[in-house]
């Protein structure tokens, strides 16, 4: 028996949207264009089928931040 934590499956139930209150929550796999203009492609994070916002768990996080990194350091290399 291993002693590591499983992860647990994504839902693929909509839950309530902490902006707008509907259940429409759902997880999605998209590319998304961030409000700094960052492209991020085949993003998987959770958008709200209502009111369009979008929310992003561990992993979407970590992929964005490796992304405006590498961004950065293209930068100060130009």
């Amino acid at each position: 028996m291993s002693s590591s934590h499983r992860k647990k499956a994504p839902t693929s139930e909509a839950f309530p949207c902490p902006d707008c209150g509907k259940t429409g929550m759902n997880r999605i796999v998209e590319t998304c264009k961030l409000e700094d203009g960052l492209v991020v492609k085949k993003l998987t994070h959770y958008k709200c089928r209502s009111c369009g916002s979008r929310f992003f768990d561990d992993d979407a996080m970590h992929r964005i931040q490796t992304a405006r990194a590498s961004r950065g350091s293209l930068a100060q290399s130009c």
